[in-house]
């Protein structure tokens, strides 16, 4: 009795493993979409000359497409959804893990929110699958202690999937793609669904660097320069330059402009463009839609005619 009752939980648990690795499957299957970029970026060799950092505005305002027609150089956008500079560090590292160092990057610096300590990982059960690379197992444990348990345990993981996560396995089983996934090239994504920002009241509040923030972001820069990579740090558009919340906004980037300044790399404030005062090219206060992204990607174009060689 005592043998089968160790042996029931046992085929239950090698079950769910079997169960795991056919859900897994079908979501590696991606050919587009956030799933084929996690496949570029964590799981195949790549050798991308330019790559973007940074979080879901990165993800939203640096087109891959224009960057690349303009210098005949192959462009990867790894920015991730709620990325702060721990998540940033861990994408990084994880990437050169199986992949060249790029020849540039540029960081996308949310100066508006690195006062914010980001102890959480958003959408985290979409990472499940890349968990067998270590170096993001690894820095995304970090931040989130439950990640080794996800990767060993699937009867812990498998209550976080969902079933949005399930369908695209299944989407890509079939071949099927989903309504979004046209909208990614090289990790960037055209926003062309959602409407243009309405009037909103945003709150006021002072800003500043935390000193997790702090740390992880020399970091960047430490790894950057360890791996011979020419890093850019870049502030991308805010509505109305991000002055209508943060009140000392000149301090905060002060301190970044001291920071690039220390470790002799350059800080590029493109947050108040004279397009941040109109709301049709906006889809909130912090993220612009397709139409901005273009406009703001074909000034930052300008500004990487000094920089990339």
């Amino acid at each position: 009795m005592k043998s089968k009752a160790l042996i029931y939980p046992l085929i239950v648990l090698a079950l769910l493993y079997l169960l795991r690795e056919v859900h897994y499957y079908g979501l590696l299957k991606q050919k587009q979409g956030y799933y084929a970029k996690y496949n570029t970026a964590f799981l195949q060799k790549n050798n991308f000359e330019i790559l973007i950092l940074g979080s879901s505005r990165a993800q939203m305002h640096y087109n891959t497409v224009l960057i690349q027609n303009k210098f005949k150089k192959s462009c990867f956008n790894l920015s991730l959804t709620g990325a702060a500079p721990p998540h940033c560090y861990a994408a990084l590292r994880a990437y050169l893990k199986n992949s060249s160092a790029p020849k540039y990057l540029f960081y996308e610096v949310d100066y508006h929110a690195l006062h914010i300590n980001v102890d959480f990982i958003r959408d985290f059960n979409n990472y499940f699958p890349y968990l067998k690379n270590e170096v993001l197992r690894e820095g995304f444990q970090r931040i989130d202690n439950r990640m080794n348990h996800f990767y060993l345990n699937p009867a812990y993981s498998f209550p976080y999937t969902g079933f949005k996560n399930l369908s695209t396995s299944l989407h890509g089983y079939f071949n099927i793609p989903n309504k979004t996934d046209s909208l990614f090239f090289n990790g960037y994504t055209k926003e062309v669904f959602r409407p243009q920002l309405n009037f909103i009241h945003y709150p006021k509040f002072y800003g500043y660097i935390h000193p997790i923030n702090r740390s992880y972001l020399d970091s960047i820069i430490t790894l950057c320069d360890k791996n011979k990579i020419k890093l850019t740090l870049v502030s991308s558009p805010i509505f109305a330059g991000g002055e209508l919340d943060l009140l000392n906004k000149s301090q905060v980037l002060n301190h970044l402009n001291n920071i690039a300044y220390l470790n002799k790399i350059e800080y590029l404030d493109l947050s108040s463009l004279p397009f941040c005062d109109k709301r049709a090219l906006f889809l909130d206060h912090h993220h612009l839609n397709y139409q901005g992204s273009v406009m703001f990607t074909k000034h930052f174009i300008t500004k990487m005619n000094n920089i990339v060689k």
